[in-house]
């Protein structure tokens, strides 16, 4: 099995100081010296704003406020620690209270915009941008359940149910209801309700394995662990040369960790993909995107920033799976 050389390791992580934020340096210091809950805690508590909402953990826009999208970063980092915080953590607490303060029963989910509109006055991705969706009630909830939206929301449903104990139980249960049962009826070849449209595109497929191993009914986690594992490839890109200078989806970069539910299915396929990601480094220690966020001053800032997350999180990655020489 290949691994990271140390002195590769070394000059990645030499990038992340040098060209990284806060929240970043303390991700590695959290994931290579000391695994303190605490302190990363702490420097996470420095991007959330009075409401609980989260600022500035995005790199495709410049924006200091809050916002559901740098929210979702915070989450996923709360659900990558190895010890969690308890629900009384002040951090936790106003951070329930914003997402929640955001759910829309009417569609059974958050959204339809992860930002706001202030994100557009300032540097953002074309991607990245307020949309100005007009919000429409779903009066059926057959509807709400077959028109679910998992990509980056479901990451909130994610968090209500690792908390569920600080959640009104008849909020909870609605709030779960409907990503358990979108999967169960639209995802499973053997319902009659199969969907094969699901395939067109990642997102969803990686946002709900976020989900599932949040849920507290082991029973609903292997039925819908099953589900997920009949065709985990239809989302990924299994010809690893596109990945050099296009936005794709590798095995490796849907499967994070020898933990995540679906990587028993797909065990080769992405310790393959995570050697050909190793070679991607660049000589400086970054791992590139392959591609530009835009151009002029502000675009190279918030690229840089993009490259030196990246390459934190595939250290994180590659040590997750063993693969450094420490």
């Amino acid at each position: 099995m290949q691994k990271l050389t140390h002195e590769n390791f070394i000059k990645a992580r030499d990038y992340i100081f040098a060209n990284s934020d806060d929240i970043n340096r303390a991700w590695f210091r959290y994931n290579f010296e000391d695994n303190n809950t605490d302190a990363f805690m702490d420097v996470l508590a420095k991007y959330q704003h009075e409401n609980g909402g989260f600022g500035e953990l995005d790199y495709e826009f410049v924006y200091q406020g809050p916002c559901l999208k740098c929210t979702e970063h915070a989450i996923e980092y709360i659900l990558n620690l190895k010890e969690k915080p308890t629900a009384d953590h002040p951090v936790i607490q106003k951070m329930m209270k914003y997402i929640l303060e955001r759910y829309v029963p009417e569609i059974g989910n958050w959204g339809p915009e992860v930002v706001v509109p202030e994100v557009n006055d300032g540097i953002h991705c074309r991607w990245a941008r307020y949309r100005g969706h007009i919000l429409t009630p779903i009066e059926n909830e057959d509807e709400r359940i077959k028109n679910y939206d998992a990509n980056e929301k479901v990451v909130f449903a994610a968090f209500v149910a690792l908390y569920s104990e600080i959640v009104p139980e008849e909020l909870y249960q609605d709030i779960i209801k409907y990503p358990i049962e979108h999967i169960l009826r639209y995802w499973d070849e053997n319902s009659p309700d199969y969907n094969k449209n699901i395939f067109d595109g990642p997102y969803d497929f990686d946002y709900f394995q976020w989900f599932v191993p949040c849920l507290k009914d082991k029973d609903t986690v292997e039925k819908l662990t099953k589900i997920l594992r009949q065709n985990p490839t239809a989302f990924m890109e299994l010809d690893f040369a596109k990945s050099d200078n296009d936005y794709v989806h590798l095995p490796c970069d849907s499967i994070g960790s020898p933990e995540n539910i679906i990587y028993p299915a797909v065990k080769d396929l992405v310790d393959e993909s995570l050697t050909y990601r190793m070679k991607q480094q660049s000589d400086d220690g970054r791992w590139p995107l392959g591609w530009s966020l835009g151009e002029g001053d502000g675009f190279r800032k918030l690229q840089i920033l993009c490259e030196a997350s990246r390459t934190m999180s595939m250290l994180e990655k590659l040590k997750r799976f063993g693969r450094i020489d420490l």
